[in-house]
C-alpha cells in the first residue's frame, strides 16, 4: 500500500534538504554504514511520534542538522504527502478531521524551530489556524500507526512486548465461543491455533528444521495472566522461542507484528494503516532465510487488501530484489544525500559496485520465484500482463536479455541461446521449486534442443514454445512471434493508430512485411496500456501449461 506517496526532509541530522517523489509499497533505502540512512526512518518517527529514537523525543539542538553559518532561517521540517488508499475510512467522529484535510491527496508538514517546545504544523504548505490544525491533523495521524524497528531491538524482545495486542487479537476471534468455563481454554487453544496457522505454514517453509511453532496459551485459570510467546516443537519436545537463533526470532516477530497490525484494522476503525520503518531487517539471518523475510515483506505491503507500507534501510541484495523502490543514500562531508533508482536490477548493481551489498549473477534474482526467459521486450510485456490476469499461488518473474545484460544489443533466440549456456552453472545452482523456463516464440521451437542439451531432466530448467493453439485465426502468416497471438481488440487499436492491414476474402489480416518493425511497435504500445480478459481468449491454456511448468499452477 502507498499511504505515504512522497517524502521532504530538510535540517534534520545529516540531511540538509532531501526530497522522494515516489515512494513505494516496499521502499529499501540501501547505502554504505555512516550515509544516513537511519536518518529518513528516524525523521519519520520524529513526523509521527515525535521522537527520533524509542523514548528519545525530538531536540532541536541534537537533531538539527549542521549549525549553518548564514542567516537562512534554521528549521527542521518534515513534509509528508499522503495519498489515502479506497479503504482508508474516517470513522464517525472524525468527518472535521476529513473535511478539513480537503480530499485524498494533501500534504502535512511539521516544523521545529529553536526555543520552540513542539513543532508547528502546515497543511499543503500552508499554516493554519494553530489549535485547529493540531487537532485535526493529530486526529488523522492517529488512524496511522508507525512501527519503529530499530536494527539493535532484540525480536524476542519484541514479541513479549506485544502480548497484550495479541491477547485482545486471541479475544476478539473468541467471541462468544466461549460460554462456560470448561469449554474456555479449549476454545483458546482452538482460536489460537487457527489465528498462527498461516504463520505457522510460512514458518516451516521457511525454517523446515525448526519443527512445528504454536502460541502458547493458559490451561487453567492461574495461568490467565500470562505473557504470549511460542513453543516450537522438535522431536515431540516443545521448546521456548527464547531458546531459538535470533534468526529465527525475526521471523517469528516480524510475522506477530502483521497478524496483530492485520488484525487491528478490524477493531472499531481505530487503525486504518500502519507503516513499518526497519532498520535492516536481513540481519541475522542465512541467505535463505534473508530471502523469505524480503519476499514476506513485498508480499504483505503489495497485496491489493494490504494496509500497511514497508520501508527498511539495507545492505542487503535480496532486499533490493524484492523491494519495488529503492533509495540510494550517499553522504559526502557529512551530508546526506537521496537519490530514488529506477529499478531493481540498476540497484542492484549500483549498490554491489558502490560496496553496499553482493554482487549476484541476474540469473540468480528472486531466488524464491520461478524465472521466465522471453526473446524481448514485447514478449516480456505481453507476458507480464497476461500473467497478472491468472490466480496462481506463487510469484512468477518474467526478464530478457537485454534486461539481465544492459550492454546487449539484441535478445533473439540465438543470443537467449548462447547466454543460457554461459550462465547453465548459475542456473543449476537455482531452487528446483524456482526453475528458470526458457520461452521461445512459436516460429523457433525447433530449438528447444539446443537449449536443454545443456542440462539434467532433473536441473531447474525448461523449454516452452508458443504452440499453433494460441494464434488469433484471423492473422496470417505476415505476424510473426508473440503478434500472431494478439486479440482482434489489439489488433483493432493498433490499427486506429496507424497500422495498415490488408484482408483476405475470408477476413484474414495480412501487414507490409517491409513495415513490420513499426507495426510490432505500434501494437506494442497498445499491450503496454494494459490487457482486457478478452485477451486471452486464445492463450489460456497456454498460459495455465507455463503454470504447472512453474509450479505456481492453482
Amino acid at each position: 500500500m502507498k499511504l505515504i506517496h512522497k517524502l521532504e526532509i530538510e535540517g534534520f541530522r545529516s540531511i540538509r534538504k532531501e526530497k522522494l517523489p515516489a515512494l513505494g509499497d516496499f521502499t529499501a533505502f540501501a547505502g554504505l554504514n555512516n550515509s544516513g540512512k537511519s536518518n529518513v526512518l528516524r525523521a519519520l518517527n520524529a513526523f509521527f511520534r515525535a521522537e527520533t529514537d524509542p523514548g528519545q523525543a525530538v531536540t532541536f539542538g541534537r537533531d538539527y542538522s549542521r549549525p549553518d553559518l548564514t542567516k537562512k532561517k534554521k528549521r527542521i521540517r518534515i513534509s509528508v504527502t499522503f495519498d489515502l488508499p479506497a479503504q482508508f475510512k474516517f470513522r464517525k467522529g472524525l468527518e472535521a478531521a476529513r473535511d478539513f484535510l480537503g480530499g485524498n491527496q494533501f500534504e502535512i508538514a511539521k516544523e521545529w524551530a529553536p526555543g520552540e517546545p513542539a513543532p508547528s504544523y502546515y497543511l499543503n504548505n500552508e499554516p493554519k489556524p494553530e489549535l485547529e490544525a493540531r487537532l485535526r491533523i493529530d486526529q488523522f495521524l492517529s488512524l496511522i500507526k508507525l512501527r519503529y524497528v530499530p536494527n539493535r531491538v532484540l525480536p524476542i524482545d519484541v514479541i513479549r512486548s506485544e502480548h497484550q495486542a495479541l491477547r485482545d487479537v486471541l479475544v476478539r476471534r473468541l467471541g462468544r465461543k466461549a460460554k462456560v468455563q470448561e469449554e474456555a481454554f479449549e476454545s483458546i487453544r482452538h482460536a489460537s491455533e487457527k489465528l498462527v496457522q498461516s504463520l505457522a505454514d510460512r514458518f516451516s517453509r521457511a525454517v523446515p528444521n525448526a519443527g512445528a511453532v504454536r502460541l502458547a496459551t493458559p490451561t487453567s485459570w492461574n495461568e490467565m495472566v500470562f505473557a504470549f510467546g511460542y513453543r516450537l516443537t522438535q522431536n515431540n519436545v516443545e521448546i521456548d522461542d527464547s531458546f531459538q537463533g535470533s534468526g529465527i526470532q525475526s521471523l517469528l516477530m516480524f510475522e506477530t507484528l502483521y497478524l496483530i497490525d492485520r488484525d487491528y484494522f478490524q477493531k472499531f476503525g481505530w487503525q486504518q494503516a500502519v507503516i513499518w520503518a526497519v532498520e535492516e531487517p536481513e540481519s541475522s539471518l542465512h541467505t535463505s532465510l534473508e530471502a523469505q523475510v524480503a519476499s514476506y515483506l513485498s508480499s504483505i505491503s503489495t497485496d491489493p487488501d494490504s494496509r500497511l507500507q514497508v520501508l527498511c534501510t539495507t545492505h542487503s541484495d535480496l532486499m533490493l530484489q524484492y523491494a519495488d523502490k529503492t533509495v540510494a543514500v550517499e553522504q559526502k562531508d557529512g551530508r546526506s544525500s537521496l537519490r530514488m533508482l529506477p529499478d531493481s536490477l540498476s540497484a542492484i548493481d549500483r549498490m554491489s559496485r558502490a560496496g553496499v551489498s553482493r554482487w549476484v549473477d541476474p540469473l540468480l534474482y528472486y531466488p524464491l520465484d520461478p524465472l521466465i526467459l522471453v526473446e524481448g521486450k514485447f514478449d516480456h510485456t505481453f507476458l507480464e500482463s497476461a500473467l497478472a490476469f491468472v490466480r496462481k499461488r506463487r510469484d512468477i518473474r518474467v526478464s530478457y536479455l537485454e534486461r539481465l545484460e544492459p550492454t546487449q544489443k539484441t535478445g533473439g533466440k540465438d543470443d537467449l541461446q548462447k547466454y543460457v549456456q554461459n550462465h547453465a552453472s548459475a542456473i543449476k545452482t537455482r531452487r528446483k521449486d524456482a526453475p528458470v523456463i526458457v520461452l521461445l516464440d512459436w516460429d523457433a521451437a525447433g530449438k528447444k534442443d539446443s537449449f536443454q542439451k545443456h542440462f539434467k531432466p532433473d536441473d531447474p530448467f525448461k523449454v516452452l514454445a508458443w504452440p499453433n493453439s494460441t494464434f488469433n485465426p484471423k492473422l496470417g502468416a505476415t505476424f510473426h512471434g508473440i503478434e500472431r497471438s494478439y486479440s482482434d481488440r489489439i489488433i483493432r487499436e493498433g490499427e486506429k493508430r496507424g497500422v495498415k492491414l490488408f484482408r483476405s476474402d475470408d477476413g484474414t489480416c495480412a501487414i507490409n512485411v517491409e513495415e513490420f518493425g513499426k507495426v510490432k511497435q505500434k501494437l506494442h504500445d497498445v499491450v503496454k496500456e494494459g490487457l482486457d480478459p478478452e485477451d486471452l481468449k486464445h492463450l489460456k491454456p497456454f498460459l495455465d501449461e507455463v503454470l504447472v511448468a512453474a509450479g505456481a499452477n492453482l
